[in-house]
């Protein structure tokens, strides 16, 4: 995705209201009261923190970096100082790291208990989209607009590798989970796995009929899904090979995650869903439509928390097992109108299609009748044209034969 193409998105964007339904109260928590875009939600290592970026815009407003505690919704930290919309951050497996990506292509490299950045690492040009730290919290990756995928020593924030992945943006990276490979999702419509160590491209994740947005490892290290805006998910071997395609979401897929077990993944998309699926049974176990915001990012921990990101109200946090929402925000009447009028209009949507769809087939049954009439004619008219022309030949013939006969006659 070029630049033009990521101003036109936000924009898109901008001007549909987040409001986050649920049934309890928890006001006294940070976590509910935090309304501004999250873009993206990292859980650490043992869920006990979680990370999420955002800001004021999508684009060129200041960045927000947050810390929650994810046992009460406390905010452990906030990180100040990027200039612009904050894409992405994880946190390192000690929790002592947090590493963060921004718009204008910044990559900040924080220390999580002084609450101050560490280092600015500045080789992407234009838009940094992603950051993922390898499972043994050595080195992270970075990757954006400019197709580069950069893997850097956490130690000291050094480079050490930078491969041209793609030539358009790569919109997500992710670490496998030896933290031999990593996998890139293109708006190319590919997504590649590399040994970055050596910077060598070990598959080509070809299907996706659009730009692929987001890509995730197993916990088992057994697969990794990839997904994006043609709307479907698709399950692929680390060889390359893809094993299964699950479909349902009807809008641009945002964000996957996978839970710890690998059975199921969890998924958000542009079309205010939440979907959680069995991967083994191809189908939902979860279908939340409870939003009235784009979702722009999932995640789930080790210990079976799931949160998601929006707009204008932050976060929310659920447990995995039986989506029981941990932090809850209360929903205000003019929320609860706004949903049931979307509802409604769903409702007629969808009715409006059924409609369209018996129209449609009862024109084409109509369509196809009157061509059948029309082939009858046509063929009865073609037959009765090649009856008069034999009727014509044979009186033709009779006649050359009387000719003949009277000739003879005549002799």
């Amino acid at each position: 995705m070029n630049r033009p193409s990521a101003l036109l998105l936000a924009a898109t964007f901008l001007a549909v209201t987040f409001l986050t339904p649920t049934a309890g109260r928890s006001e006294d928590a940070a976590f509910v009261q935090h309304k501004r875009w999250v873009t993206s939600a990292a859980f650490s290592r043992d869920g006990k923190l979680l990370v999420t970026t955002g800001g004021q815009s999508l684009l060129y407003r200041p960045g927000d970096v947050h810390v929650w505690n994810t046992a009460d919704g406390s905010l452990t930290a906030k990180l100040e100082g990027h200039p612009t919309a904050v894409w992405s951050g994880a946190i390192s497996p000690d929790n002592k790291t947090v590493v963060t990506t921004g718009y204008d292509g910044k990559v900040i490299v924080w220390d999580l208990a002084a609450k101050k950045a560490r280092a600015t690492l500045e080789k992407h040009k234009g838009w940094a989209r992603s950051v993922a730290f390898a499972p043994n919290g050595e080195h992270f990756a970075t990757a954006g607009e400019d197709g580069q995928v950069i893997v850097w020593k956490t130690a000291d924030g050094s480079e050490a590798k930078a491969i041209k992945a793609h030539e358009s943006t790569v919109m997500q990276v992710a670490f496998s989970a030896d933290g031999a490979t990593v996998a890139t999702a293109s708006s190319d419509k590919t997504a590649k796995l590399w040994n970055w160590a050596e910077g060598k491209e070990t598959a080509k994740l070809e299907g996706h009929e659009d730009a692929v947005w987001t890509v995730a490892f197993s916990p088992k290290g057994d697969a990794l899904a990839t997904a994006g805006a043609d709307r479907k998910i698709r399950i692929w071997s680390l060889d390359g090979k893809q094993q299964t395609v699950l479909e349902g979401h009807k809008d641009w897929i945002s964000s996957v995650a996978f839970s710890a077990d690998g059975a199921k993944l969890a998924a958000v998309d542009q079309g205010r869903r939440l979907k959680v699926w069995n991967v083994g049974e191809k189908k939902t176990v979860v279908d939340l439509d409870e939003f009235t915001s784009s979702l722009w990012t999932v995640a789930v921990s080790a210990d079976g928390k799931l949160a998601t990101g929006s707009h204008r109200k932050g976060a929310r946090i659920w447990s995995l097992a039986d989506m029981k929402e941990l932090f809850p925000k209360p929903l205000t009447d003019e929320e609860k109108e706004m949903i049931q009028r979307r509802r409604e209009a769903a409702k007629k949507a969808e009715a409006d299609r059924a409609k369209r769809k018996e129209e449609e087939a009862k024109r084409k049954v109509e369509e196809a009748k009157k061509k059948a009439e029309e082939d009858a004619k046509k063929k009865e008219e073609e037959a009765k044209k090649k009856a008069e022309e034999d009727k014509k030949k044979a009186d033709e013939a009779k006649k050359k034969d009387a000719q003949k006969d009277d000739a003879k006659k005549d002799e």
